[in-house]
């Protein structure tokens, strides 16, 4: 190594992260979206400042992973039942749009995201979750459950917009009836994906 080679950082310690992110997630339920400064998530995670700012740049960063990120939540695994899958996915959804974290952190970041930068950083979060549910309605296709072509980014703006709403404004209130009729309402739509009309104004079909 030469005297004007960069040395090596430090790795990144994943407890360390996690341990952020789990901070950040209970502070914003506790005191809400203004309080959770980094200054209070450092001494809750037991970290100091410059170390988070070496993983997220931004204060909004690190609160959209907090919020926006799988968390707990890891992504369904598929089954043989479309059906029973759209259940899964919708549950997963409110019961992360209910938790005290969202609802303290969701409406303040949207109002932050003010730059076309702050705007792809959150559509970039939601990137590997809208893959992975555009892949199961691919596989019901290809296995015949449904007829194809189906409009599964449609679909899963549909999913993402109800259970957000849903659990913004009243939490976690009658979980399973919303959540048996949104996955219905979407299981109808996905098997009847060819009478949706284009989005261009032409017939699907």
């Amino acid at each position: 190594m030469t005297e004007n080679t960069p040395r090596p950082g430090r790795p990144r310690d994943p407890a360390k992260d996690l341990a952020v992110l789990v901070a950040a997630r209970r502070l914003l339920g506790e005191v809400g979206y203004q309080q959770t400064t980094i200054s209070a998530i450092a001494r809750r995670a037991d970290v100091n400042a410059p170390a988070i700012y070496r993983r997220w740049p931004t204060r909004e960063a690190l609160l959209e992973e907090a919020v926006h990120g799988p968390g707990r939540h890891v992504l369904p695994e598929p089954t043989a039942d479309l059906r029973t899958d759209l259940a899964t996915w919708t549950n997963i959804f409110l019961a992360r749009a209910a938790s005290p974290a969202a609802r303290a952190g969701v409406p303040g970041l949207l109002a932050d995201a003010t730059s076309d930068g702050d705007r792809a950083r959150l559509i970039a979060l939601q990137d590997p979750v809208r893959k992975a549910f555009v892949e199961r309605l691919d596989a019901a296709v290809d296995a015949g459950d449904i007829p194809g072509p189906v409009p599964a980014t449609m679909l899963f703006e549909l999913l993402a917009g109800a259970t957000t709403v849903r659990g913004l404004i009243h939490g976690d209130d009658d979980a399973d009836a919303f959540v048996d009729e949104l996955a219905s309402s979407l299981y109808v739509l996905a098997r009847h994906s060819d009478e949706i009309p284009d989005a261009r104004g032409g017939d699907a079909r």
